[in-house]
């Protein structure tokens, strides 16, 4: 705020004689001030007490009061803020006088009649600095009431993010209570029949004559179990290195994600026969790019799972293609499907589109084939309907455009 910009500067004019005050009034017209006068030194000290002024023009020689005894209360009055003071006489300026008024408070001295140039000459310099003050006082004033709302801004988000860390602070506790109720429960499901198993082989070793075919349908079964704890394990370790920044990948050149997938949708028929799902493959000979194998399996293995235990009874498609050095991966089944709420929140860690009662799962497949995906550059989106079926489409690009990494090739 410039100085100019100050609206009202009053200056306080004492004297007793009413020609001499209408004279001083008509001289410092030209500044635009606001002009208080006063006939004595006591109504002089109201008007101090009351209102703040750039500076006095005050008549040494004023009934009751003198000016220069106005001038020592007005100096005690406003001990915090002094005030220019400029004495006016018309008699002679004796030293002793001069000396009292100037220890009074007194900055300046005019003799009457005052000479108008000089008085305008004096008065613009208090005024000036006055104004100058005020301005800098308004600015300090802003500052400290912008200071304050920057405070008061930066208490209230600090308030906001404390509440919205407090909210997400429960939610991750719910999260972690419902997920190690679920994970004791996933765990617990393959190792009952497991200790089941054991204890049937423990029997069949204690007979007389042990039935090896028997005995071997037992190992195989709890080989089976074995095989969904570890993959039970593994999802769970992959989703604290996704968390923690360290999933890793190991690219190779050529890798053939068509023979891959025909891998994996193979190992798959038994369980799709038991679902009750037929499996139909299109895929061609060859889709090759720098890929890492496991994770390319672990992507088509948890696609595959997820659209068996969501489509049963109905049939699940399989379709490899390449379009402009991309790979295109799609799996499509007829099941229940899901609705937008569903799908917006589908590939969040430990997110369900259903109840784990009713089809089991940590919630974590979709959530690791999603973070694998974008591992490896790629995309993937899911289209459904309630009740008409899902498709997964998985997008890889073929290429890093990096150089040769010695990586082996994983062929057809």
């Amino acid at each position: 705020m410039q100085a100019r910009e100050v609206l009202r500067t009053s200056v306080l004019l004492v004297d007793d004689q009413p020609a001499d005050l209408a004279a001083l009034e008509r001289y410092l017209a030209p500044f635009s001030l606001h002009l208080v006068k006063a006939s004595s030194g006591e109504e002089a000290l109201d008007h101090v007490r009351d209102e703040d002024f750039a500076l006095v023009l005050m008549d040494v020689r004023l009934p009751g009061l003198n000016g220069v005894e106005t001038a020592r209360r007005m100096r005690q009055l406003l001990a915090l803020r002094p005030l220019p003071l400029i004495f006016l006489s018309g008699a002679s300026a004796e030293e002793a006088i001069v000396a009292t008024a100037y220890s009074t408070g007194g900055v300046d001295w005019l003799n009457k009649p005052v000479d108008p140039e000089r008085l305008r000459a004096k008065v613009r310099v208090f005024v000036e600095l006055y104004r100058e003050r005020e301005a800098l006082r308004l600015r300090q004033a802003e500052m400290r009431e912008r200071e304050r709302e920057v405070l008061e801004e930066r208490r209230r988000r600090a308030e906001l993010e404390r509440e919205r860390l407090v909210v997400e602070l429960r939610e991750a506790v719910r999260l972690r209570d419902e997920f190690l109720s679920v994970a004791s429960h996933e765990l617990k499901t393959p190792l009952t029949p497991l200790a089941l198993r054991l204890q049937l082989m423990r029997q069949e070793l204690g007979k007389p004559e042990v039935n090896v075919e028997r005995l071997l349908g037992h190992v195989e079964a709890a080989n089976a179990q074995v095989r969904r704890v570890t993959a039970l394990m593994d999802s769970l370790l992959d989703a604290t290195r996704i968390t923690s920044g360290r999933l890793t990948l190991r690219r190779e050149w050529d890798v053939n994600l068509a023979a891959i997938v025909r891998d994996v949708v193979s190992s798959f028929e038994h369980q799709a026969a038991r679902a009750n799902c037929p499996l139909e493959l299109e895929a061609p000979a060859r889709v090759l790019g720098q890929w890492d194998v496991l994770r390319l399996e672990q992507i088509v293995t948890n696609l595959l799972s997820n659209a068996l235990k969501f489509g049963a009874g109905g049939t699940v498609s399989v379709r490899v293609e390449e379009d402009e050095g991309w790979a295109r991966l799609t799996v499509r089944d007829e099941g229940i499907g899901m609705d937008e709420s569903v799908r917006a929140r589908l590939f969040g860690r430990f997110e369900r589109g259903v109840s784990e009662r009713h089809y089991g799962g940590l919630g974590l497949g979709l959530f690791i084939t999603q973070q694998v995906t974008e591992a490896l550059g790629g995309r993937i989106h899911v289209e459904s309907v309630p009740g008409r079926g899902s498709t997964f489409i998985v997008e890889l690009p073929c290429s890093t455009g990096g150089e040769d990494s010695g990586g082996v090739t994983h062929g057809a």
